[in-house]
């Protein structure tokens, strides 16, 4: 009678240390279960980030091309042909102006659509602001082309004009340079500033000097 007391204690702790094991092991597998999940959901926040920041760094760089090169056509309004006629050559121009207007226009909303809110709102008041005046720069073009006693005059006006665009897309440039993680140095962003108001003064002044303007 004390053996069967005694097998059947056995067996039932054998069966109380299995049903500890077979917990053990649950909660052990579900606790590798969350650890696999947490390391998944890290892992794929890490690779949304990585591809937003490529996204933007894209984007932001395609903006920064289609700035200068809107400034590449609109600086050729100057270069006319004296054997063609003027009205076919402002046309032309005028074709391609538009379309590198609207082609920076929708860099500019673009760039607004994956910015943080703070850029977001920089880019579009630069882009609303420039939308204006880029009617202002048509209508001047418009005057240099049918006034040739006054192109210089309205050039020199236009580039005045520009430069300070300039500066502030100097300024705009760096918000995004800082969103994409470059670092900045104010002290040479003054540097750099300083050279090209020099630089502009510079090139003012050879223009007026090949013209015979004092």
């Amino acid at each position: 009678m004390d053996e069967l007391i005694s097998a059947a204690a056995t067996i039932q702790g054998a069966q109380i240390q299995a049903n500890y094991a077979l917990w053990a092991a649950i909660v052990s597998g579900g606790a590798l279960l969350f650890s696999i999940w947490l390391t998944a959901r890290a892992t794929l926040k890490a690779h949304k980030a990585d591809k937003l920041a490529e996204a933007r760094r894209d984007i932001y760089l395609e903006l920064i091309r289609n700035w200068y090169s809107f400034i590449l056509v609109y600086s050729s309004y100057i270069i006319i042909k004296n054997n063609e006629d003027i009205d076919s050559q402002k046309n032309e121009f005028k074709d391609r102006f538009v379309a590198s207007y609207r082609q920076l226009t929708t860099s500019f909303h673009e760039s607004s659509f994956i910015s943080e809110p703070e850029t977001k709102e920089k880019i579009l008041d630069f882009t609303m602001q420039f939308s204006e005046d880029f009617f202002y720069l048509n209508d001047e073009i418009d005057r240099w082309y049918v006034n040739p006693e006054e192109r210089m005059k309205i050039q020199f006006e236009l580039m005045d004009f520009m430069n300070q665009y300039g500066l502030k897309a100097m300024d705009l440039q760096k918000d995004l340079r800082l969103e994409m993680g470059v670092n900045e140095n104010e002290e040479i962003n003054e540097r750099i500033l300083k050279k090209q108001k020099a630089f502009s003064e510079r090139i003012k002044a050879k223009i007026k000097k090949r013209m015979g303007i004092e």
